[in-house]
């Protein structure tokens, strides 16, 4: 397989100063499932199609193994692209779909037909060969054209939100189908998407974009626990948000919520901060030593209970364990770790041990 590189690039479609990618580096390492993420417009697809070559970057390189890539033109590149709509063509079976990169290539007769089959038997299907697209599923075509692009061993593979035009449970399905031909093949591959579920299920990292630009690279856990920038934070998973500062006294007023600083950070006192607690960081006690709330909603979710709690004028979002039980009167809620942002970055995380200063404030 290949690692890829990817150098400072730049991309813009309209005006300088607003580049569609702006700077953007990454290395992915041999045999490595990446995952770009982010909203609609934040350069991903960008991203993916100058790799693939079907978008020339204004400035920046693309390396595989250490070799620019960068002149040669799509057909020329050891890349394959899955595109979101798969382009399968209509007139054809799915075998001479699946064979049309071969025989463009001029490759033998013979090699042709044992390659289809192999790419067949690899995605699940090698008796749909004389089938035309339209008589196939959703998720059997997503298959063919993950064998057309797989039957040409390329050393990187690119996925443009593959899945995205199946329903909801086939999607589940197919990620898992997805994962586990990619790690049979072993193919380096870089992956697109805007649902942070599907990421955080498949990828081995999460490059995670916005407005251009990678904010955070790490592992899905890493991601979850450990955000390193406020856009990240919020846009994996859910997260309350509180405003917060610091008083005189070193204690970060959080919403209702008072806690000591981490150690080794030092925040000026009246600093703006904002506070970062996920729901299932929230403790919910009856009579406890947090801060007295009010229960809004508890809606049961099968393994889980969603509760919303308010407390003047604070609305809150927690996530309760379902063996856990709700309290019947005098509700309260604590943190058990929250996440300090300064100018959007991460300053450090609240995270109280046997002897913590945990205290409602009052």
């Amino acid at each position: 397989m290949a690692r890829l590189q990817l150098e400072h690039l730049v991309k813009h479609y309209g005006r300088a100063d607003e580049p569609a990618v702006h700077d953007l580096s990454l290395d992915v390492e041999d045999g490595e499932f990446v995952c770009l993420l982010g909203p609609s417009g934040c350069g991903k697809t960008t991203t993916l199609r100058m790799i693939g070559g079907f978008l020339k970057p204004d400035a920046g390189d693309v390396r595989i193994d250490g070799v620019s890539i960068i002149r040669e033109p799509p057909e020329r590149r050891p890349t394959a692209m899955v595109f979101q709509r798969y382009a399968l063509w209509p007139h054809m079976t799915v075998w001479d779909n699946i064979a049309f990169g071969l025989q463009v290539r001029r490759r033998p007769r013979a090699e042709v037909a044992r390659r289809v089959e192999s790419a067949l038997d690899l995605v699940g299907l090698p008796a749909m060969g004389k089938r035309h697209p339209q008589q196939l599923s959703g998720g059997q075509q997503q298959r063919v054209a993950l064998a057309r692009a797989l039957v040409l061993e390329p050393r990187i593979l690119l996925l443009d939100e593959p899945l995205s035009n199946l329903d909801a449970q086939l999607r589940i399905y197919m990620r898992a189908e997805l994962t586990a031909i990619q790690r049979r093949v072993g193919i380096t591959t870089v992956f697109v998407t805007h649902d942070q579920e599907e990421a955080m299920s498949i990828a081995d990292r999460i490059a995670v974009m916005n407005a251009g630009v990678i904010e955070q690279v790490d592992t899905p856990q890493q991601l979850y626990a450990n955000p390193a920038t406020l856009f990240v934070a919020t846009f994996i998973g859910t997260m309350n948000r509180l405003e917060a500062s610091v008083d005189a006294d070193g204690w970060v007023i959080a919403g209702p919520f008072r806690e000591r600083l981490p150690d080794g950070i030092h925040i000026p006192a009246r600093q703006s901060l904002v506070a970062g607690v996920r729901p299932e960081d929230l403790v919910l006690e009856q009579r406890g030593k947090g801060v007295p709330v009010q229960i809004d909603k508890d809606i049961d979710l099968g393994h889980y209970r969603r509760v919303s709690v308010s407390i003047d004028g604070t609305d809150l979002l927690l996530f309760v364990p379902k063996a856990e039980r709700m309290p019947a009167d005098a509700p309260t809620v604590s943190p058990r770790r929250m996440l300090l942002y300064a100018d959007g970055r991460l300053l450090g995380v609240t995270e109280p041990g046997p002897a913590a200063e945990l205290r409602a404030w009052s």
